[in-house]
């Protein structure tokens, strides 16, 4: 059951701390008797690939001292995420006291940020998919390309000598697309901007608890989120015209998909947004940092990538194959059922290890190399259909693709990774860059020493 799971906004300041603090000292002592589970959502100095080798072979899917079913067998991956009776989350057993060390059951999720979007069930995350999917869906977010590349150019330029490349240019980048989308006036963007970083926290904090100031701000940026979204809607909806360029609020407004989740369409609207901003802003930039990552490291990959800027979409696929941006998939099971042929019982939980499963060695060949134009024997299982990062992926996957074609091709011809990349604590789910510092290194000439 997923009965420690509570909504922070629901509690005084001292049991929400009584909560985050038993919540995360039980996570430590299960990491500290062996837990591999434990150890991957402590998310403290230990990669988690060292701890997949141990967790492959027979049986595919384990229970892991915490109580929640693990795989990191692609096969089994592929057949949890595709279940449709295994969904995302069960809002119904909400919890209504705080969790302590005393408890007699287990944590599994930790805290609820938004029952009615991020405690979805499949079926109404599959509703709101098919709402969206005429004005957020991969052939709709195709027509704004040119805008997307239009930004990426701008945030580049804009760029002057060494740089961050997360807060420089990938989150700068991604949040002036979403803005635009949107139609947000200029005047509001640096606060759409602040809001999508606090917000980013909510995959994490499902499944880790967070501080308790990170607590406090994930919740003021999703409220605030949702008020602004909800304020454009409004506006659209009574008329109100944008100056200039795409938008994506009008276009859910008129052409709306029949699998209208809610009796209103705007509210319809507001949740579509809502959850493509949440997910779609932190995973994007995530994923445009992670194939960095990966290219500097295999320089002869981003060279290839340089002298051919078209295979950004290989390398977007490859970034999700070989360091996904969503790391871990939880479902809840609808009803008992057997899965890899293991007993699962009505609301127990399932965690697919994603980035594990899209390093099998029995599915993917040199499965820990790099390659942007690898042609998989099978699909990575990122950015799935089912999943919070699946609603946003069409948008998600378009502008990672123009934000490496614009680096590779109109950014500095050598980049290097200047100082150590910082990652956001607690952040097992995404693995968070908060900081990536790179330095562009000068160009040698062959006359360089006349």
């Amino acid at each position: 059951m997923t009965k420690h799971q509570i909504d922070p906004r629901l509690f005084t300041e001292s049991d929400l701390t009584r909560h985050l603090l038993a919540a995360r000292g039980t996570q430590w002592m299960r990491g500290n008797r062996g837990d591999p589970y434990a150890l991957i959502l402590r998310a403290q100095g230990i990669d988690p690939h060292v701890l997949y080798r141990g967790m492959r072979g027979r049986p595919a899917l384990r229970q892991s001292e915490s109580d929640v079913w693990v795989t990191a067998d692609h096969a089994t991956g592929a057949e949890v995420l595709a279940d449709p009776r295994l969904g995302p989350a069960d809002a119904r057993a909400r919890r209504r006291r705080v969790f302590g060390l005393d408890s007699r059951t287990t944590l599994k999720h930790v805290l609820a940020v938004d029952d009615s979007l991020l405690g979805m069930d499949r079926a109404a995350l599959s509703r709101l998919t098919e709402f969206a999917a005429p004005a957020l869906g991969p052939g709709a977010v195709e027509e704004h390309r040119e805008a997307v590349r239009e930004v990426c150019a701008e945030t580049l330029g804009g760029i002057d000598g060494d740089f961050d490349l997360m807060t420089d240019y990938a989150r700068a980048c991604v949040t002036e697309v979403y803005a635009r989308l949107l139609a947000l006036p200029a005047e509001r963007r640096p606060e759409l901007a602040e809001l999508c970083s606090g917000a980013g926290l909510a995959l994490d904090a499902q499944l880790c608890p967070p501080t308790l100031e990170m607590t406090h701000r994930l919740i003021a940026s999703y409220d605030g989120l949702r008020h602004l979204l909800a304020g454009l809607v409004t506006s659209r909806a009574e008329g109100a015209d944008p100056t200039s360029g795409p938008d994506v609020v009008r276009g859910l407004l008129r052409g709306a998909g029949p699998g209208t989740p809610h009796a209103d369409p705007a509210e319809s609207t507001t949740a579509a947004l809502l959850l493509t901003v949440v997910i779609g802003v932190e995973v994007t930039a995530q994923l445009v940092c992670g194939a960095m990552l990966a290219l500097l490291e295999q320089p002869d990959e981003w060279e290839s990538l340089r002298a051919n800027p078209e295979l950004a979409a290989g390398a977007v696929e490859e970034t999700l194959r070989h360091s996904p941006p969503v790391r871990l998939e939880s479902r809840i099971a609808g009803e008992a059922m057997s899965v890899a042929g293991q007993p699962v019982g009505k609301g127990d939980q399932i965690v697919v290890l994603v980035d594990a499963a899209n390093r099998d060695p029995e599915v993917f060949s040199e499965p820990d190399r790099f390659r942007i134009t690898r042609r998989p024997a099978a699909p990575h299982l990122s950015l799935t259909s089912g999943s919070y990062s699946g609603f946003a992926a069409p948008l998600v996957r378009m502008v990672a693709q123009e934000a490496l074609r614009t680096l590779a091709g109109q950014g500095p011809a050598r980049l290097r990774t200047d100082a150590e990349v910082i990652r956001r604590i607690r952040s097992p789910v995404l693995g968070g860059v908060a900081r990536y510092p790179v330095a562009v290194a000068q160009e040698v000439t062959e006359k360089g020493s006349e």
